[in-house]
């Protein structure tokens, strides 16, 4: 017999359980979305000083409010998800939840994945306009060695370096500086969320290995003792066949005894009934019963009167 499912906050049920699960596919399509208009977004910001310094501000704007909602959608996620596999779920009656809360967590898992690729593609591309723009100042450094300060975070020497004109296209080399500078910063520690939410959400699959491993070893236990019970049961019946056959043939032998017996008894009857025998006397002869037996006649008295030759 399998384990009675125990219900817990916050699923505490399966129709409760399964709405938890629709609403986290939600975030996690809400997150899908946020995707392209992030990417849209940083394909533009690629386009550099054409964009003007307040409109470049603008869609870094943007950026952040889109990656400010996936933040609160992977904290919500995640949390929902954890909440779930806090749960019992060794139980076979749990498998269900356990399916779809892993389903849930690979999902996410995806959508990381694809966030994390595209912030590092976003960072090196970013990376090589902020070598281009420290390079367009005028700084007498080669591109390793100024790619080598920027991975240091020294970029303080050259937003303070005196090569540094004080012209309008000098101002706004050194705010695009800075802007790609922050905007780097913050990718780095956003590409580090993303692979510890990522990690986190592999340490709950794999976690789950064991259990369900367990649950498919009761499954695997309880289809063997199905198919024995099966088995038992088939030669059950093929045995309580062959007793009716014989019980069918006992009953049948036993009809015929005593048919036989019947008429034994019958015929017996019939032949010890008999009729009175029927006495002829033919010739001084009795005949009774088809057997001639030899009788004496009584002489009868003469009379001498009559007969001269009786004697009296």
């Amino acid at each position: 017999m399998g384990e009675i499912c125990e219900e817990n906050v916050p699923f505490l049920g399966l129709d409760e359980f399964l709405d938890e699960i629709a609403e986290i596919h939600e975030n996690i399509l809400s997150y899908n979305e946020n995707l392209d208009k992030i990417e849209d977004i940083q394909t533009k910001l690629m386009k550099g000083i054409g964009w003007g310094q307040e409109a470049r501000k603008n869609l870094s704007n943007d950026l952040e409010n889109v990656s400010n909602h996936n933040k609160a959608i992977e904290k919500t996620v995640k949390s929902k998800i954890k909440a779930g596999y806090a749960q019992n779920l060794s139980s076979e009656c749990e498998s269900i939840k356990q399916e779809k809360l892993t389903s849930m967590a690979q999902l996410l898992m995806e959508a990381v994945t694809k966030y994390k690729n595209m912030d590092i593609h976003f960072k090196e591309k970013s990376k090589q306009k902020l070598v281009n723009a420290i390079k367009i100042t005028g700084v007498k450094l080669s591109e390793e060695e100024i790619t080598d300060k920027i991975e240091r975070d020294d970029i303080d020497s050259f937003i303070t370096s005196s090569i540094i004109q004080e012209t309008e296209e000098a101002k706004q080399q050194l705010g695009e500086v800075k802007d790609r500078h922050e905007e780097l910063k913050k990718l780095e520690e956003d590409i580090m969320d993303l692979t510890e939410l990522y990690n986190e959400m592999m340490e709950l699959v794999q976690g789950q290995g064991g259990t369900i491993d367990r649950i498919e070893e009761k499954i695997n236990t309880t289809e063997k003792d199905v198919h024995d019970t099966v088995g038992l049961l088939e030669t059950t019946r093929i045995l309580y066949d062959k007793a009716l056959e014989k019980k069918k043939i006992l009953a049948m032998i036993g009809a015929a005894i005593f048919l036989i017996l019947l008429i034994i008894i019958i015929s017996a009857s019939t032949s010890g009934t008999t009729t009175e025998p029927t006495a002829t006397t033919i010739g001084g002869i009795v005949v009774a019963d088809d057997t001639m037996k030899p009788t004496t006649s009584i002489p009868q008295a003469c009379d001498p009167s009559q007969d001269p030759d009786c004697v009296g």
